[in-house]
């Protein structure tokens, strides 16, 4: 009887609307990823994705199929180990994707990845680097990095928007205004107000656009992470910043700047050390998150 659900369980099928209900490109990238390391361990094993037991989905997260980075077609062996904050990641994702098929069997089938503790211990690889206010400057204004991508880092770095609503972006330069959807939620504000960092104006970034309404759509936000990967190691290795800065290192630089009133008028409002201001300006959905992402930067 049981091998009988199983047959009427087809892994494609889940996994496709797995992740159509992923909440954002990044959540579904990540499970992409996790999943096929989870179908090289099945492949190995010579199993179906519904006959894993749980001494395997300890083993599976032990073993190098999570520990090694992925190169095309297989697993890098030659290559360290990943950090444990990755590793964790993984198994949480197939831990998620096996939580879906158990809710969607009505509980017929069960979660071996449920409540195991072969996940290894959250080891910090590096502190968080926060480019400060001299060095958000000094990126905008350089000549090297192409205005487009100035026009990005502004806006993350200024309104605190995630890379991740980048491409969905929409401008209004009427009333200029952008509007996204970032993890599944809806993110606006203005180009030019008093309610953020500084009370920057971003508008002028946009101009290179001259007038497209969508200006990120030409690209994925794994795109741009790489851009502003490219062309901040350069302006590393030429010693204009202190670090290699990311995308989420500009919007750590919007939450620290606004949460300690780094800059002369962020203080409006009364906005400087505002847990609750800050939660709505980064979006979060509640203020646990905001107030653990605060403690992660070190500020509380």
């Amino acid at each position: 009887q049981h091998k009988a659900k199983i047959a009427k369980l087809n892994y494609s099928d889940l996994k496709a609307t797995f992740l159509t209900n992923a909440k954002s490109v990044h959540t579904r990238e990540a499970y992409i990823l996790a999943l096929s390391r989870l179908e090289m361990y099945l492949n190995m094993l010579g199993k179906s994705f519904a006959e894993i037991s749980t001494l395997e989905a300890d083993k599976f997260i032990q073993s190098h199929f999570l520990s090694k980075p992925l190169k095309k077609g297989g697993l890098n062996m030659m290559a360290p180990d990943r950090a444990s904050a990755s590793i964790r990641r993984d198994a949480s994702c197939i831990g998620a994707f096996y939580s879906f098929v158990q809710r969607i069997s009505n509980n017929e089938f069960a979660n071996p990845f449920r409540g195991t503790r072969a996940k290894p211990v959250l080891q910090p690889v590096k502190e968080l680097c926060v480019p400060s206010k001299e060095e958000i400057s000094t990126i905008l204004a350089s000549k090297d990095v192409p205005r487009e991508l100035r026009a990005a880092i502004a806006i993350m770095a200024y309104r605190g928007v995630r890379v991740g609503g980048l491409p969905s972006m929409n401008i209004d330069y009427t009333n200029q205004s952008f509007n996204t959807t970032s993890k599944g939620k809806l993110h606006n504000g203005f180009l030019t107000d008093s309610e953020t960092v500084g009370n920057t104006p971003v508008l002028k970034f946009f101009n290179v656009f001259e007038g497209k309404k969508k200006p990120f759509n030409s690209l994925t936000s794994p795109q741009i992470k790489m851009q502003v990967k490219y062309w901040m190691d350069k302006l590393h290795q030429k010693g204009v910043i202190s670090s290699c800065y990311s995308c989420h290192d500009f919007r750590h630089h919007f939450a620290v700047a606004q949460y300690r009133g780094d800059y002369a008028d962020a203080n409006r409002g009364g906005n400087k050390g505002d847990i609750y201001k800050l939660q709505k300006m980064l979006n979060h959905s509640s203020i646990s998150i905001t107030e653990t992402y605060l403690k992660t930067l070190n500020l509380i």
